[in-house]
Formats: structure tokens, C-alpha cells, sequence
């Protein structure tokens, strides 16, 4: 079984919205062979992005999806070292503010 990276997967969202934002789409069954997708997995997308808010419409006479409305889609990732505050108070990669946390185990626990 083939799992994607977080990588691949930003990758493929960003693919995605470019081909959205072109309106180079194609109809549903081309759109998912682009991605080499089946249909559905392309329709679960497709609703997602919906659900965070992108007005994703597609158009039958021109066969392309396109994006209705004033939002757009911005994925990225940064790189960045820690300064010594921010490494001292993360914990299990959540930065803690002065690290006021209920603790999940018992107070003799050992990390």
C-alpha cells in the first residue's frame, strides 16, 4: 500500500489549485486521471476544500471546476530553528505557554 507524504499531500492540494485557479480542469473523469485518483477520492478533495470555505464550482459548458468568490487557497511550510524559550516549552511538538498544562500522567511518570 502506497501512503503519501505530508509533502506529497501539500504537493498535490497545491497541483489542485492550480489547475482550479487556470480553469484547466477538465471534466471530473480527465480532473481525477490528472491526479491519478479515482473519482471519489477526487470528489472527498474537492469537499473538503469546500468545508474550509472555497466556493468550488465546476462549469458543464466549458468542463472545468473554477473558483467562485474573494477566497483563495495558501499552502506552505517554513523552516525555522526554535530560539531557546520556544525549544524549553514545547512539548511533544505543542508549543506551551509558560506552560500552564494539565498533565496527562501521573506526576512519578518518566519521559
Amino acid at each position: 500500500m502506497y501512503f503519501m507524504t505530508l509533502f506529497q499531500q501539500i504537493d498535490r492540494i497545491n497541483y489542485i489549485d492550480s489547475l482550479i485557479r487556470a480553469k484547466r480542469t477538465g471534466s471530473p473523469d480527465v480532473f481525477s486521471r490528472k491526479l491519478r485518483l479515482s473519482k471519489r477520492q477526487l470528489f472527498n478533495i474537492l469537499e473538503e476544500l469546500r468545508i474550509e470555505g472555497l466556493d468550488i464550482q465546476y462549469c458543464r459548458y466549458r468542463e472545468t471546476y473554477y473558483y467562485r468568490g474573494n477566497k483563495v487557497l495558501h499552502i506552505s511550510f517554513v523552516f525555522q530553528d526554535l530560539t531557546e524559550i520556544e525549544e524549553k516549552n514545547t512539548f511533544a511538538g505543542k508549543f506551551i505557554s509558560e506552560c500552564n498544562f494539565i498533565s496527562l500522567y501521573p506526576s512519578n511518570f518518566a519521559m
